[in-house]
């Protein structure tokens, strides 16, 4: 991890900065530009760097649905930039099974075999959030602390924002939750070279880590508010918020958890039933409850390479055609009760729907919540606005406010189970509606973790492999990763001594 006290510039970016003179470069660093250069042209040609910073928050936006992070030689199928790392989570867990082994694009992860430093997986996951990290950081040195355009103001908030998502993420799986592990060994904060002074080049300590995570966030937020996003792709104030609220459930920090998911879902109103079972609510960034995603088109497309891959039964992908199909865990389906509208997310002979052939060939408890879209152009859901409820729900719980609780959970439950009546709700059973309602989306793992909660996939009735029916109690080092090779190879301020443990008990009981 090197630090660059320049800044380079693209090739074309000379001529786009048209307030200088044809003089502003010396001809002995035709391309180069120092900071305070660069400060120089943010307040007197704002326009001029947008010209140049815009293009790399455009780029740091695509970069998270991107094939291949890790610039394999190999084909990567399991690698298409957050939903990898999202549905690599979930197939940890035991909230979703697999119908078959499959081809081995994440069955090492079902089987919670992929912790070890050797394996692609750490590396895979340390290498996409801290390549997020360092294109966060060229658009932060690239813009100054006082700008005031209010384009560049939001460019630089929103790639404090990232490198905030990106150091939370980083955390949660190489170390064990922030809870009770405060002063543990974290992993490195990487910095601008002006921030020099903060950054941590060995494994910070976890306190160190999440307080320039919230650092980061608030000045994020600060800089965010009331800019106008053009479209969903892009972080605003109330993405930020909710990002921000997730770390908080994380940190127990039940105060700003409920200021920052009530202000993140302002203006934001959950499916009704009809249009929870649309066929659109979950593979169109245009659809009311998305707050934040990823548009995918003809042009950014993975095809096989993606998440609908994996998780679409209907298309020819992973997940359908080939038959590895993904379903939910037999005993979270039937905690639901028959009134619930998500049980018809899933194909079950007890919903008494009208199957279509295909459907009614799919294996019971499969999964029908992301449906196919033509070409593979189905969008990715980063966050919706559901989340936001729950995560207010469950801080109220936590803080014992339970009728509170119970009364913001009503705004969801009122709209996916006409008998759930209840005025009291402890922060299980907000984390029980978390599990239903966010299925597939990414949470389970994270959830399992802050919530120091193991998993059981060995009960009477398991639909869950054979082979892959365990009983892991929380805490277990299956559950994270060892710090990659590479970085214990490149970093010298992190010694070998310093590696995680690996996992020794057996998984299963």
């Amino acid at each position: 991890m090197k630090y660059f006290r320049k800044i380079f510039l693209l090739a074309a970016a000379c001529s786009l900065l048209t307030a200088c003179g044809d003089d502003f470069f010396d001809t002995e660093n035709a391309g180069v530009a120092s900071k305070d250069e660069i400060d120089e042209i943010g307040s007197s040609s704002p326009d001029a760097l947008i010209k140049v910073v815009e293009p790399l928050m455009l780029g740091l936006n695509n970069y998270t649905y991107q094939y291949n992070t890790q610039l394999s030689s190999s084909t990567v199928h399991n690698d298409f930039g957050l939903m990898s790392i999202y549905h690599l989570g979930d197939v940890m867990n035991d909230d979703l099974a697999f119908e078959v082994a499959g081809s081995g694009w994440f069955t090492f992860d079902y089987q919670l075999d992929y912790w070890g430093e050797q394996y692609v997986r750490p590396f895979f996951y340390w290498n996409f959030f801290y390549s997020i990290i360092n294109k966060a950081n060229d658009i932060i040195s690239k813009i100054s602390t006082d700008v005031q355009d209010a384009d560049l103001k939001a460019y630089r908030g929103e790639a404090l924002v990232y490198r905030a998502f990106a150091h939370a993420y980083l955390a949660q799986m190489y170390q064990q939750t922030y809870v009770g592990n405060e002063e543990a060994p974290g992993v490195p904060i990487v910095l601008t070279p002006e921030e020099a002074a903060d950054a941590y080049a060995g494994r910070a300590p976890l306190s160190k880590v999440y307080a320039q995570v919230e650092k980061d966030f608030k000045a994020g937020m600060e800089l965010l508010a009331g800019w106008k996003r053009p479209n969903k792709t892009m972080i605003d104030e109330q993405v930020a918020a909710g990002l921000y609220s997730r770390v908080c459930l994380v940190t127990n920090n039940w105060d700003d958890a409920i200021t920052y998911a009530r202000k993140a879902r302002a203006g934001y109103s959950v499916y009704t039933p009809q249009e929870l079972l649309a066929d659109n609510a979950f593979n169109n960034i245009g659809a009311k409850e998305w707050m934040w995603g990823a548009d995918i088109t003809s042009e950014t497309s993975t095809a096989f390479a993606s998440f609908f891959s994996f998780m679409c039964s209907y298309d020819a992908g992973y997940g359908g055609d080939v038959g590895q199909y993904r379903k939910i865990d037999a005993r979270l389906y039937d905690s639901m009760n028959p009134t619930d509208v998500r049980k018809k997310l899933f194909k079950h002979t007890s919903t008494g729907v009208q199957y279509t052939p295909q459907e009614a060939a799919f294996p019971e408890y499969t999964n029908i919540k992301f449906k196919k879209v033509p070409n593979w152009e189905a969008d990715y859901v980063y966050m919706r606005v559901s989340e936001m409820i729950l995560t207010e729900a469950e801080a109220l719980a936590h803080k014992g406010d339970y009728t509170g609780a119970a009364q913001v959970l009503k705004e969801l439950m009122s709209q996916r189970d006409p008998s759930w009546k209840a005025n009291s709700v402890t922060a299980d059973d907000v984390y029980q509606q978390r599990r239903l309602e966010l299925w597939g989306e990414g949470f389970s793992l994270f959830d399992h973790l802050r919530l120091k909660k193991g998993i059981d996939r060995n009960y009477e009735g398991s639909n869950h492999l054979k082979s892959a029916q365990y009983t892991i109690d929380a805490g277990s080092w299956y559950f994270l990763y060892q710090l990659p090779l590479k970085e214990l190879d490149n970093n010298d301020a992190i010694d070998a001594s310093e590696q995680n443990p690996a996992p020794t008990e057996s998984k299963f009981k």
